[in-house]
């Protein structure tokens, strides 16, 4: 079975830990951004500032300098490099992109699953080893079978 890291948005925290635990059922190993069961360290914005509104003080090189974003940063890190599989959820925002990019250049397979909406593309989803809409779950299962790595 696979190692799977799934790249999505808090927007997403609820379908992602439904997502996580079916394919931990499927006997998969996966790591999620939003469940510390597995050890993993989980950040949120509220580490930083009280108000979500309060996060317009911060632009990309002032929030990576802090000490919590750099943990948080270095966790996700380690997870990606432990996945052979990426799994990005749609809808997401840059930083689930990246790592997608990210593993996916760094040779792991990539699925993308989650509402495709019209008008909304990217040729570089090209880059994807399948793409499923919402509700083709059994698809998603079966390609994670057919193109499980095995150690």
């Amino acid at each position: 079975m696979s190692r799977i890291y799934i790249a999505s948005s808090w927007k997403n925290e609820m379908p992602c830990r439904i997502m996580a635990d079916m394919l931990r059922a499927e006997g998969h190993e996966v790591d999620c951004f939003c469940d510390p069961r597995a050890g993993r360290y989980v950040f949120h914005w509220t580490e930083l500032v009280e108000r979500q509104e309060d996060l317009a003080k911060y632009d990309a090189i002032n929030f990576l300098a802090d000490a919590r974003t750099q943990r948080a940063f270095r966790e996700d890190k380690k997870w990606l490099d432990w996945a052979d599989t990426v799994l990005l959820m749609l809808p997401c925002g840059r930083s689930a992109h990246l790592e997608a990019g990210y593993g996916k250049g760094s040779g792991k397979r990539l699925f993308i699953y989650g509402d495709f909406v019209k008008g909304e593309f990217d040729v570089m989803y090209g880059f994807a080893d399948g793409l499923f809409r919402s509700g083709e779950v059994d698809q998603l299962c079966e390609a994670l079978k057919a193109e499980a790595v095995t150690p």
